[in-house]
C-alpha cells in the first residue's frame, strides 16, 4: 500500500543504525520521577525500620554496636529522642519556609512554569526524606522505649543513630539554604533550563529514525482514525512500543500531534493504515495499544517536550520586560541562553520523523517541531514586548544571525536569515536607536557572507 512504501532518499535522511537501543524513559521510571511523595514515604519506612531494629537489637547487632551505644535508662532515652525530634522539626520548618518563599518569588518574578525545577530539586528528593526519616525514627523509637518495662542503665544503639540522624539533618539544612540561594540567581535558572532542554532534544533524536521533509503519503484505502480517550497534553510517546506494535500487526501509524500539544477527548490525533494480510488482533485492541503508548497528562512535562524549555526561557524574558518588573537585563540573559540552545538544536535532526522496521519499511510517522518553529517561538513574543528596548533587540538580532551561521540545514539557515530581517523591520522605525540597530544588523549580514563577526555595541552589555 502507498503508506507503507520505503521513502525515497531525497525525502528522508537516516539518523542512525536501526539496531541502536532507544534511550526513552520507561513508564516505571517516569512514574517514580513524578511521584513527589514517594521519597518522603521511603524516608518514613526507613526511619520506622531502623527504630524497630535498634531499640531492642538482636544479640549479634547489639554486640557490634555496644562500643558506640550510649548508656542510659529508658526514660532518659525517651527524653533525648524528644529533644532530637524537636530540633529536627525546627530545622524542617526553616527549610520549608525558605523553600516556599523562594518558589513564590521565582513564580512571581520569572515564571510559574519554573516551579517544576523546585519540585524536582534535591530539596524534595534528598533533604525532606532525611528530615522525615529522622522524625519518624524518633517517634517510633520513643514509643518502643515506652513499652519497655526495664529502667536500668544499659547501651542504647538507637540513641547513637539518633545523633547521627540529627547531624544529617543539620547538614541537610545547610545544604538546602546554600542550594536555594544558588537557585535564586536568574543566571542559574535559565542555564539549567537550557541544559535540561538540550538533554531532552539529544535523548529524543538519539532514537533511530529518519527525518521527513514533506508530509507522509496517504494510503489509497480508507484509514482508521485514531481518537484520543482523555483530555490533556501529549507529554510522551513510547516510540519503541509503537514500532514493535506496527511491525507485529502489519500496520502504519501516523501520529499528527506533537509532544506538548493539547488534545481533547474524542479528537483525532492520527490514523492507522492496515496492510494485508490483516492481523488476528481486533482493530479495537490495536487502537487501545497504540493509545497506551501515547501518554497524556494534565499538564506539560519536560521529559520529552523540547518546546517547553524554550517556552520557559521566553516566559522569563517577557516577564522581565513587563512594566511591573522592568528588568531588561534578565530578558537579555534569557535571550543569550536561547541563542546557545538554538545553536545546539541546529545541529540535531529536529522535525517530523519516521521509524522503519528491520526491512526499511516505514511504520511510524511522528510529528515534531522543526528548528524554524523553535526560532519563531523563541523570538516572536520577546520582540513584541521588547521592541522598545534596544539591548533586547540587539541580542535578538544576534540570536537570529548565530542560528543562520550554525544551523545544519540550508532551509533553517535561510529561515534564520529571514528572521533577522523581520526582527529589524518590526522595531520602531522612529526610535533614536534605530540607526544603531541597522548598523549592527548590516554587520551581521556581512558576517554571514564571510566577513568578521561584529562585537556587540556597548548598550548590549
Amino acid at each position: 500500500m502507498a503508506g507503507a512504501q520505503a521513502l525515497p532518499r531525497p525525502r528522508a535522511r537516516l539518523l542512525g543504525p536501526q539496531r541502536r537501543r532507544s534511550r526513552e524513559s520507561a513508564p516505571v521510571h517516569w512514574w517514580v520521577h513524578h511521584r513527589l511523595w514517594l521519597p518522603a514515604v521511603l524516608g518514613a519506612v526507613v526511619g520506622t525500620a531502623l527504630a524497630l531494629l535498634l531499640v531492642k537489637p538482636p544479640r549479634p547487632i547489639a554486640g557490634v554496636l555496644s562500643g558506640v551505644a550510649w548508656q542510659t535508662t529508658t526514660s532518659e532515652a525517651r527524653q533525648m529522642l524528644s529533644t532530637t525530634l524537636g530540633i529536627a522539626l525546627s530545622s524542617l520548618s526553616i527549610v520549608l519556609s525558605l523553600s516556599m518563599l523562594v518558589a513564590q518569588n521565582a513564580a512571581a518574578q520569572y515564571s510559574p512554569r519554573l516551579l517544576r525545577m523546585y519540585l524536582h530539586s534535591a530539596g524534595s528528593r534528598v533533604v525532606l526524606p532525611v528530615f522525615v526519616a529522622t522524625s519518624v525514627f524518633c517517634l517510633v523509637a520513643a514509643h518502643a522505649f515506652g513499652l519497655s518495662p526495664e529502667n536500668v542503665r544499659e547501651p542504647r544503639p538507637a540513641l547513637a543513630l539518633a545523633m547521627l540522624l540529627l547531624v544529617a539533618c543539620e547538614a541537610a539544612l545547610i545544604f538546602q539554604v546554600l542550594h536555594t540561594l544558588q537557585r535564586m540567581r536568574v543566571e542559574n535558572l535559565v542555564q539549567r533550563v537550557r541544559h535540561a532542554t538540550l538533554d531532552v532534544a539529544r535523548r529524543l533524536t538519539s532514537v533511530p529514525a529518519e527525518t521527513l521533509e514533506s508530509s507522509p503519503p496517504r494510503s489509497a484505502s480508507t484509514p482508521s482514525p485514531l481518537r484520543i480517550r482523555r483530555s490533556g497534553f501529549v507529554v510522551a510517546v513510547d516510540t519503541r512500543a509503537l514500532l514493535t506494535l506496527a511491525t507485529e500487526r502489519r500496520l502504519v501509524i501516523h501520529l499528527e500531534r506533537a509532544i506538548g500539544e493539547p488534545v481533547v477527548r474524542g479528537e483525532d490525533v492520527g490514523w492507522l493504515e492496515y496492510e494485508p494480510p490483516a492481523s488476528d488482533a481486533s482493530p479495537e485492541s490495536t487502537e487501545r495499544h497504540v493509545l497506551h503508548a501515547i501518554r497524556v497528562d494534565r499538564w506539560r512535562d519536560e521529559d520529552q517536550d523540547i518546546t517547553l524549555g524554550i517556552r520557559q526561557l521566553v516566559d522569563v524574558a517577557i516577564k522581565a520586560l513587563s512594566p511591573g518588573i522592568n528588568d531588561p537585563y534578565t530578558a537579555v540573559e534569557a535571550v543569550d541562553q536561547l541563542t546557545l540552545l538554538l545553536c545546539e538544536l541546529g545541529q540535531l535532526p529536529l522535525g517530523s520523523r519516521v521509524l522503519t522496521d528491520a526491512s526499511g519499511t516505514p511504520r511510524v510517522f511522528l510529528r515534531g517541531p522543526t528548528l524554524r518553529d523553535c526560532l519563531e517561538l523563541a523570538t516572536d513574543q520577546i520582540l513584541r514586548y521588547g521592541k522598545g528596548e534596544p539591548a533586547v533587540v540587539l541580542h535578538l538580532l544576534r540570536l537570529a544571525a548565530c542560528v543562520a551561521q550554525r544551523a545544519r540545514q540550508v532551509e533553517d539557515r535561510r529561515a534564520a536569515r529571514a528572521r533577522l530581517h523581520t526582527l529589524l523591520d518590526t522595531t520602531e522605525p522612529t526610535a533614536p536607536w534605530q540607526p544603531l540597530l541597522r548598523r549592527y544588523a548590516d554587520a551581521l549580514e556581512r558576517a554571514l557572507d564571510g566577513g568578521a563577526w561584529p562585537a556587540l555595541p556597548a548598550i548590549g552589555f
